[in-house]
């Protein structure tokens, strides 16, 4: 690809398209992180919170007794601090966030869409591209994907491989 075709305006757009993707990816993560963590604290209270567990056999030696002294120390501060730690909450502001960055990479990939089959990077595309700027300028006010930075380099390869270069149309 020339020098030229590099700097064409047309690679604002482009440039958009995978950076939503790139955060499609990482919100994606992030909310699966979360689920994981809401779940792991609700199956530790939910196992603490079993009265009938207390009459298994096995917990009635001292090791079972241990064990079980352990599990209830643990409920116990999950549930002090389970309130400190909404991921619950956190999960659901993220997934709002995610329907919100799938709509703009759609926006953006009916703009790329039209440019390819217009043939040109022309007025019509301009004003769409500014309406798409539009909306992520609100949806950066809520944040981005974040993510931990070997899952962002894997989630940036992967939107590499998915949106190549040779997948975008540079008008002449």
């Amino acid at each position: 690809m020339s020098r030229n075709s590099k700097d064409h305006p047309v690679w604002d757009v482009y440039d958009e398209l995978r950076t939503a993707r790139l955060n499609i990816k990482c919100l994606t993560c992030e909310i699966a992180r979360l689920r994981r963590c809401s779940t792991t604290i609700e199956v530790v209270l939910a196992l603490s919170g079993a009265t009938s567990i207390g009459a298994v056999a096995w917990l009635q030696n001292p090791l079972g007794k241990t064990i079980w002294g352990g599990i209830g120390f643990i409920s116990m501060m999950l549930i002090a601090l389970k309130p400190v730690f909404p991921f619950a909450e956190q999960r659901t502001k993220k997934e709002r966030l995610l329907i919100s960055y799938r709509i703009l990479e759609h926006d953006l990939d009916c703009v790329r869409i039209g440019i390819r089959e217009r043939g040109e990077y022309d007025d019509q595309a301009k004003r769409e591209f500014r309406s798409a700027l539009v909306r992520k300028a609100e949806l950066v006010l809520h944040g981005e994907g974040s993510c931990a930075k070997k899952i962002r380099q894997k989630c940036q390869t992967e939107v590499l491989n998915e949106l190549p270069d040779s997948d975008f149309y540079i008008p002449g």
